[in-house]
């Protein structure tokens, strides 16, 4: 993953004085017509996007160091790695833990696509196959960040928001795809969708591939093994 150095600093073109004119020194070109006005919020505007452009690029060479393998980057490694100082992390973010909130957000923005809507018809047994196949492939695109916020959950409010935001997504999902299962359950509907929701999670996706030590397809099969097992 390569990233473009930045120091946040900004070169101010020096513009050439016409003839005669006496001007000196470095001059921004004001645009024709424009107000004064206009031209302070231009310069603002333009502060702002060089802003939010180093807070991106601080967030993905946070995902570049977890998925190369380091498993709580430092504020100085994650500067390194993004080619500016130490400094304009804790500029911007305060310390790694705004930083995590934010590496977290985009790896939420990059691949919330993979969960996209599964129609509730049809056999439930294939609806559950193709809802595991969906989470198979984000939780092992979010796993390497998600650790790392999941360590960190106590340490902020925004993470713990994030967190709690994805786990009702998941949900959600659960439930709009086996609808009619679960109203045919009826009293029992909502300890059917607790139970899984708990077995198709990622804490579940976790134990299976981190402590069974399970591949990828194992334990996607092992999920929807269990899934079809709660539904009956």
């Amino acid at each position: 993953m390569g990233f473009v150095r930045t120091d946040g600093q900004e070169r101010v073109p020096r513009a050439t004085p016409a003839k005669g004119s006496g001007t000196q020194g470095p001059v921004r070109p004001a645009r024709a017509g424009a107000p004064a006005a206009s031209r302070s919020t231009w310069g603002t505007d333009g502060r702002a996007a060089r802003g939010e452009q180093t807070r991106r690029l601080l967030a993905e060479a946070l995902v570049g160091l977890v998925d190369a393998g380091a498993p709580t980057p430092t504020a100085r490694q994650v500067a390194s790695w993004a080619g500016v100082s130490t400094r304009t992390v804790f500029h911007h973010y305060r310390g790694t833990d705004g930083l995590v909130a934010a590496a977290l957000s985009l790896q939420y923005e990059r691949h919330r696509g993979l969960l996209f809507p599964i129609p509730p018809r049809g056999p439930p047994a294939l609806r559950v196959r193709a809802l595991c196949r969906q989470r198979r492939l984000y939780f092992e695109e979010l796993t390497p960040v998600y650790r790392l916020a999941l360590a960190r959950v106590d340490a902020g409010a925004a993470l713990a928001r994030l967190l709690a935001e994805d786990r009702a997504r998941l949900r959600r999902q659960l439930a709009d795809t086996l609808a009619p299962e679960f109203v045919a359950r009826g009293r029992d509907s909502g300890a059917l969708l607790d139970a899984l929701d708990q077995s198709t999670g990622w804490e579940a996706w976790r134990a299976l591939r981190d402590v069974r030590h399970l591949t990828a397809a194992a334990a996607e099969r092992a999920m929807a093994f269990t899934a079809g097992r709660l539904l009956g």
